[in-house]
């Protein structure tokens, strides 16, 4: 999955000289465009309006340190999730290679390190980045597709009610326009979530309904009973689709069975 490349870093030194040598590096061998600050106050209000893709930030400095300035830079709205590398002059203790990582700090960059290599450096650093966001990414959709699996019995038992309802009773405008809109959000919601058939046989049954309100006559010829056998293909795409998510499916399934017996009994 490609991802944007590194542009815009802001550097936090209060030793002017290494932020000189810093900007030469990072300006002329990698490229990059640099903002440089030397207090925290001007770190802060610099995150707010530099637009930095990587904030390079010493632990050390007078007043505040790299901590601090990164906590009070994540209550921030423009730098909450920006990417961010610590300098620092001093070994690390395991407590604060915990809050590095409580911060979300990609890396420790310890001083004095040499300045041709810095380039190189932050650029793995940065796809070590795009690698957790793509992560973190993934894993929030597998649970949000995990709840759209389990939510699906409900879904299609909903299309299948009304399927029920126009072959009991005939052809009703209202019902089949709010199958319509069932079938029209099912075909797109299964879709994103990679239920692949869910969404074909959804958008099979859309079809014909759409080519049913905009037909030339109503009532439309024919029964209704051929679009409950349109509704059944939905179904049994659930089923297939859901057999295939996992350990969610079996659930899924379970509360459609249940579903189904509700209204087979009303």
């Amino acid at each position: 999955m490609p991802h944007r490349p590194l542009k815009r870093i802001l550097v936090v030194d209060d030793d002017p000289d290494l932020l000189a040598v810093i900007s030469l590096s990072l300006t002329a061998l990698g490229g990059f465009t640099v903002e440089t600050c030397s207090s925290a106050a001007h770190a802060t209000v610099a995150s707010q309006c530099f637009g930095s893709d990587l904030i390079l930030l010493d632990i050390m400095m007078p007043g505040q340190d790299g901590f601090a300035v990164l906590s009070a830079m994540r209550q921030i709205a423009d730098s909450s999730r920006t990417a961010v590398v610590f300098m620092s002059a001093h070994r690390l203790q395991r407590h604060e290679y915990a809050r590095c990582e409580a911060l979300g700090c990609l890396g420790v960059i310890p001083k004095p390190f040499d300045p041709a290599t810095l380039p190189e450096r932050l650029e793995n650093l940065w796809e070590l980045y795009a690698r957790r966001r793509l992560e973190a990414h993934h894993n929030e959709f597998e649970v949000l597709r995990r709840a759209y699996v389990a939510e699906l019995a409900e879904k299609v038992t909903a299309i299948e009610a009304a399927a029920t309802t126009l072959v009991h009773s005939g052809w009703d405008r209202p019902l089949i326009e709010s199958l319509y809109h069932l079938t029209h959000r099912l075909a797109g919601s299964a879709g994103l979530y990679r239920l692949h058939a869910v969404s074909r046989s959804a958008a099979a049954l859309e079809d014909i309904v759409h080519r049913i309100l905009n037909g030339p006559s109503w009532p439309p010829h024919g029964s209704p009973s051929e679009l409950a056998r349109l509704v059944q293909a939905v179904s049994r795409a659930a089923r297939n689709d859901t057999a295939l998510a996992g350990p969610v499916a079996s659930e899924a399934s379970r509360a459609r069975a249940a579903a189904r017996g509700r209204l087979q009994r009303a």
